[in-house]
């Protein structure tokens, strides 16, 4: 009797949770459908039937996913008899011929793209590197040095790939080199995630699941083959996610084998060195890392821990800057969000405010800040330089900001919410104007790299396929916004409804056990909510590791053994042998 009555309450318990996570997300969409509507937060009849019917699209998402889940977890008879002989080829056994058979199956399926966006992708943030590369003007110098605005490894890495280009007669040929090793390097990270799920116990139609997402998916085919940042980026966190896992599992005890210890190192090292959240993120690991290894390993996260601070905050910035010349990035991207507050804070409030406040804000931000304001993006308030001169009024400018926060707390909601639209705001039943704000629109014209300014000095003047990239651009950006489509490319789905499916599965199916081997998944959610731009298509970076990482969290989901279960004589036999393919080791 007490054992009904203690499944009964969790099961109420879960009902609750599951219901005002509902409510949260409808509530979330319903204040971004009034802010897209009327350019400020109001609350209406709108609002409440708004909140009911996206928490119960909410409630619709979740069985829907818990369904897939289940058919994810089983192979049945007739799925084996079906696909017997693709199961024959595809085993995806933890082997090199399988890890080079499952990348070959994901560069095939995206040739296509590669292809149709000859000579590569160029985003703005990469033609801005390639300015600095080539001592051409931009926005952050005059061409005589360069800036940590965009990380400095990145800039060495796509300069090194036009310069090698300019060797061979053609600019645009080297960064055409360079998309296609972005897209192997994807390609090869992706094929670990699905060999690693199969490892571990995930089933094999789960794994299949997971090769035809990777594969078709257009928005991964089309962001993997960019020219950017993140791109670079991604495949190492790929992998850095892979290996942290494995360590949760096997307590640290695979760190002895030294491969492996001295690859999280790598991994380690090169996410920061990549992307300025990388290095916050792996220490937020790294930490929690020291919380479930066995003792005897915790020196080997404590040293990984100490070299990302030392070669991140000393050897860097420190020693490399300085010695070539390279300025720090500004401040002005790490305040993006408590500027915006204080923009609109001074558009509404400026003559309730306190005038030393109005000046501080006026010295940081200009005096026509509240003209600048924009509530869909902070770079019109916070600019794309930062001048030095304005740290002596910082710790001013803190303290209007909290006066700011405590007389007009509402505005500073407001202009928050309105500037992480993205992360709540879904596409269906809401405003039909600009629906690709709320999606994941591919990005292909930027093939044209005579369009980058000064593309003729870099030697730039491949134009590409133009008129057949924008149709097929136009395409795939039409069919997001189809009904159901569009909930599936929301950028809200993969930023906060996935994140909160996964959270919420694992402590019902899991009870919470072993939650920190989901820490980069957790660590690069809670960095989406310092955003200074949601909407537009730099969105899109920002949320693509999520999108990338939620199959591994589905595959891990989906076993229904223990996979953490271990042995403190079971984890010290652990080798570089049992969770690295055989191709890959040397």
């Amino acid at each position: 009797m007490r054992k009904e009555k203690s499944i009964t309450r969790v099961l109420s318990m879960k009902h609750i949770a599951l219901v005002t996570l509902a409510l949260l997300c409808g509530f979330a969409a319903a204040i971004v459908d009034a802010i897209r509507i009327h350019g400020h937060i109001v609350f209406s009849f709108r609002c409440m039937w708004f909140t009911g019917a996206i928490a119960l699209l909410f409630l619709a998402f979740v069985f829907i996913g818990e369904r897939f889940l289940a058919w994810c977890s089983k192979d049945g008879d007739r799925t084996a008899e079906r696909m017997a002989s693709v199961r024959d080829c595809f085993s995806f056994s933890w082997g090199h011929k399988q890890f080079f058979l499952t990348t070959a199956v994901i560069v095939l399926c995206w040739i296509p793209y590669i292809w149709l966006t000859y000579p590569g992708i160029l985003w703005f943030d990469t033609g801005e590197q390639l300015m600095q590369w080539f001592h051409q003007p931009n926005i952050f110098s005059d061409g005589s040095f360069w800036s940590n605005h965009h990380p400095v490894f990145d800039t060495l890495f796509f300069g090194a790939f036009a310069q090698l280009g300019k060797v061979l007669g053609s600019v645009d040929l080297g960064l055409f080199l360079c998309s296609i090793v972005l897209a192997l390097a994807a390609a090869l990270s992706l094929a670990t995630v699905i060999l690693y799920c199969r490892h571990i116990g995930a089933s094999w139609r789960c794994c299949f699941a997971q090769l035809m997402f990777f594969s078709f998916f257009p928005v991964i085919p089309c962001f993997s083959i960019s020219l950017v940042k993140d791109t670079v980026f991604m495949p190492l966190f790929v992998w850095y996610t892979v290996l942290y896992v494995q360590i949760v599992r096997s307590k640290g005890a695979c760190l002895k084998s030294p491969w492996l210890f001295a690859l999280f190192l790598s991994l380690s090292v090169l996410a920061a060195l990549t992307k300025k959240t990388g290095l916050y993120i792996v220490l937020i690991c790294c930490i929690a890392l020291l919380f479930v290894v066995f003792r005897q390993y915790r020196l080997r996260i404590v040293a990984v821990l100490l070299t990302e601070l030392l070669v991140m905050g000393v050897l860097v910035p420190k020693v490399v800057f300085p010695m070539f010349h390279i300025q720090e990035g500004g401040k002005q991207e790490m305040l993006a969000v408590p500027f915006q507050q204080s923009a609109l804070e001074v558009k509404r409030h400026e003559c309730e405010m306190n005038p030393e406040d109005v000046d501080v804000i006026h010295k940081i931000l200009g005096n026509d800040v509240a003209d600048k304001y924009q509530w869909w993006a902070a770079d019109g308030v916070k600019g794309y330089t930062w001048d030095s001169r304005k740290n002596q009024y910082l710790a001013q400018y803190a303290k209007a900001w909290f006066r700011g926060l405590l007389e007009h707390p509402f505005t500073y909601v407001e202009a928050y919410v309105a500037l992480q639209e993205g992360w709540l705001g879904v596409p269906t039943l809401g405003s039909a104007q600009n629906p690709e704000d709320l999606s994941l629109p591919v990005f292909l014209t930027g093939s044209n790299h005579t369009s980058v300014a000064y593309s003729k000095e870099m030697g730039l003047i491949e134009r590409g396929n133009i008129n057949r990239v924008t149709i097929v651009q136009n395409k795939i950006n039409k069919l997001e916004h189809l009904p159901v489509l569009n909930l599936l490319f929301s950028r809200a789905t993969w930023s906060t409804w996935m994140f909160l499916f996964v959270i919420y599965e694992w402590f019902r199916r899991f009870r919470g056990k072993n939650w920190i081997c989901m820490m980069p998944y957790i660590a690069t959610f809670l960095f989406l909510w310092i955003s200074p731009a949601t909407v537009t298509v730099e969105g899109i970076r920002y949320v693509l590791p999520m999108i990338i990482m939620t199959p591994l969290m589905f595959g891990m989901l989906s076993i229904k053994k223990d996979i953490f279960r271990s042995s403190h004589s079971v984890m010290d036999n652990y080798t570089s042998e049992s969770v690295v393919p055989e191709g890959l080791r040397t």
